[in-house]
């Protein structure tokens, strides 16, 4: 407070306890002023910190430009036929007339059915009809083609005789198949009782 040397003692007193106020307290980490009132009072150190509205401003502008780069204007007049999104599970999208527009993005369509909707221009898409409803494309106008007949002197072909001989050559002709040998073993029964004998006969000697 001794520093502050501008104005009378009320006018520094208020200085030194404004910013005391605003100095967030050391144990809630939040300036009683804030505490008191439920917002931060503004002071002369915020004023160093750039503006959160311009740049809220900036951050909305910069979206609205990347957005502009893809998107599709689309131009609705009263009386349009349309074809609308519909959020049912029978169709997706149902056709119907434009009647009213209620915004600069929003308008009102009528259904075939006579029920009245309100959609958004991006959940509309014109209808554009080679032939109208009431109207089918006439058969008489379509041109004739002529079709190309082949006569019978055409249709039978000679097919030379050096070709015939040839594929009948190729076809007679039959390459033997090798069989080529199995390998076999020399199958012999095993003789269980050999050692048994062998055994008895020489106990046999032994006690002799």
């Amino acid at each position: 407070m001794k520093r502050v040397t501008e104005g009378s003692i009320e006018t520094r007193m208020a200085k030194f306890l404004f910013t005391y106020r605003l100095t967030p307290h050391a144990t809630t980490a939040i300036a009683p002023a804030e505490m008191l009132m439920g917002r931060r009072p503004r002071s002369l150190l915020d004023l160093t910190y750039p503006n959160i509205n311009s740049r809220v401003q900036q951050k909305q502008q910069r979206q609205k430009q990347s957005h502009d780069k893809t998107a599709q204007v689309r131009n609705f007049n009263v009386g349009d036929s349309v074809y609308i999104l519909s959020h049912n599970r029978e169709a997706k999208w149902i056709t119907g007339t434009l009647i009213k527009r209620t915004g600069p993005v929003s308008f009102v369509i009528e259904l075939n059915d006579g029920r009245t909707v309100k959609r958004h221009q991006n959940q509309i898409r014109h209808k554009y009809d080679q032939y109208s409803d009431n109207k089918l494309p006439d058969i008489s106008e379509i041109p004739d083609i002529p079709i190309p007949v082949v006569s019978d002197n055409q249709a039978d072909v000679e097919t030379p005789s050096g070709s015939s001989d040839t594929s009948d050559n190729s076809k007679s002709v039959v390459k033997p198949t090798v069989e080529t040998p199995r390998l076999t073993r020399t199958r012999k029964p095993p003789n269980r009782w050999h050692n048994v004998l062998y055994g008895v006969e020489c106990w046999s000697g032994v006690l002799e």
